[in-house]
């Protein structure tokens, strides 16, 4: 069996937001304490695929600055969702669209933000991508990503409903968790969940 290891980006800096597509940073002190954390974990890897945003992707840098044998690439369609009018804005500045932010919370299949990626194109954008690097990867490998991306992934595998909402208010895929997916070497449809959202 390959493991895959679906890990979450630590938490960013800033004013708390709805940040999708918006670039923000996680501080570079945390970034190497957590490569030194994994490389130093049970979790063992030869390849690391990223998000593209650097909240991810400057993770990816600090793990191969650490052990330079590492290989790694960026797929650009682990990004997370794209929230439209209100990403990257604090929560605090969204009173007045705060009922409409509030309906992405109840039903986020059935209410798209201003100007934002639906669910149905974030979910195939995350799933296809998905089942095509399953097909490619040979070694154990690292991805690191969004909390979204996440669970659209896990929806992916575990044949799940990606439109019931209380996948995404039950489900917590917490900043900085790793969850751990095994493929068949011959078969990537052999495919077996051994944990959601452990802290690293």
């Amino acid at each position: 069996m390959i493991n895959l290891y679906l890990m979450r980006h630590s938490k960013t800096v800033g004013r708390p937001a709805l940040n999708g597509k918006t670039d923000v940073l996680v501080e570079a002190h945390r970034q190497e304490q957590i490569a030194h954390t994994l490389l130093r974990s049970p979790y063992s890897f030869s390849n690391i695929i990223t998000s593209p945003l650097r909240r991810c992707h400057d993770l990816a840098q600090q793990l191969v600055l650490q052990q330079p044998k590492l290989d790694y690439q960026i797929e650009p369609d682990f990004q997370e969702m794209d929230f439209g009018d209100v990403d990257g804005v604090a929560f605090d500045e969204l009173q007045s669209m705060w009922p409409v932010v509030e309906t992405l919370w109840i039903n986020p299949a059935q209410h798209q933000l201003p100007n934002a990626e639906n669910l149905a194109d974030f979910h195939q954008r995350v799933t296809r991508a998905w089942e095509a690097r399953v097909k490619e990867i040979k070694q154990d490998t690292l991805i690191i990503a969004h909390g979204g991306t996440i669970r659209m992934i896990l929806a992916d595998v575990l044949g799940t409903d990606w439109q019931n909402p209380h996948w995404y208010s039950v489900l917590n895929i917490d900043y900085q968790s790793l969850t751990h997916i095994q493929i068949g070497k011959d078969n990537a449809k052999n495919v077996t969940v051994k944990s959601i959202g452990i802290q690293i």
